[in-house]
């Protein structure tokens, strides 16, 4: 059985076989590429990089998480629906930031 891996995915950091026996011997999560963040937290005196990136398993397929990493450790993680909200601010900021006249449309208001 082939494996299906969701458009996200990165094959790079993805550790599902691509050929499987059965779908129960699914094993591994799909993940996609890191993403750097410069961290810069001057009232802790912390530098460094945050990678964030999303992470499903392969076993519970219905679960993608948002999640960042520093120095190699996760460090939180949220389900991604929940970060649903944070997307529709930052898109909205960028489109600000590019001038665009329209904010971005969204298909349900967050929940507050």
């Amino acid at each position: 059985m082939n494996t299906l891996h969701p458009t996200w995915c990165d094959p790079a950091h993805c550790d599902v076989p691509d050929r499987q026996a059965s779908l129960f011997a699914r094993g591994g999560a799909h993940r996609s590429k890191l993403v750097p963040l410069n961290l810069e937290t001057e009232a802790r005196g912390e530098t460094g990089w945050l990678y964030a990136g999303l992470s499903q398993s392969a076993r519970s397929p219905a679960g993608v998480f948002l999640k960042w990493i520093i120095n190699g450790e996760i460090v939180g993680h949220i389900p991604l629906e929940q970060a649903e909200p944070l997307a529709w601010l930052i898109a909205d900021a960028l489109a600000n930031l590019r001038g665009d006249d329209q904010p971005v449309e969204h298909t349900k208001a967050p929940d507050q």
